[in-house]
C-alpha cells in the first residue's frame, strides 16, 4: 500500500499521479503502523500534498521527520526536510 501510495503522489509523469487515491492507501498504511512508522508518515505527507491538503501534509510531515530523527536515520531525515519545505510553500514532492 505504502510504495504504491508514494507512486501515485510523487511521479513526475501526471498520468500516474492520483491524489485521492494515495491519500486513501497511505492513511491505511499509517493506520496499520498505527502512526509511528516514519516511512508511512512520509508518504502520506506526500499524498496530502498532492491532494493539495498542505496543512495536513505539513503536519504530518512533522511527524514523520520527528520519528526519523529519533531512530537516528538522518539520512532520510534530511530528505523529508526538504520536502516539508515544499509542502509550507504550497508545493507537491516529485521525484526526479
Amino acid at each position: 500500500m505504502n510504495n504504491l501510495a508514494w507512486i501515485f503522489a510523487n511521479q513526475k509523469d501526471e498520468k500516474f499521479r492520483n491524489g485521492p487515491e494515495a491519500v486513501r492507501l497511505a492513511s491505511r498504511a499509517a493506520d496499520l503502523t498505527s502512526q509511528k512508522h516514519y516511512a508511512a508518515l512520509d508518504t502520506l505527507s506526500a499524498a496530502y500534498a498532492e491532494a493539495g491538503r498542505f496543512p495536513e501534509a505539513v503536519e504530518t510531515a512533522k511527524k514523520a521527520l520527528d520519528l526519523a530523527s529519533a531512530s537516528g536515520q538522518t539520512n532520510l531525515s534530511a530528505e523529508i526536510q526538504k520536502r516539508l519545505q515544499l509542502y509550507e510553500a504550497g508545493r507537491a514532492y516529485r521525484e526526479p
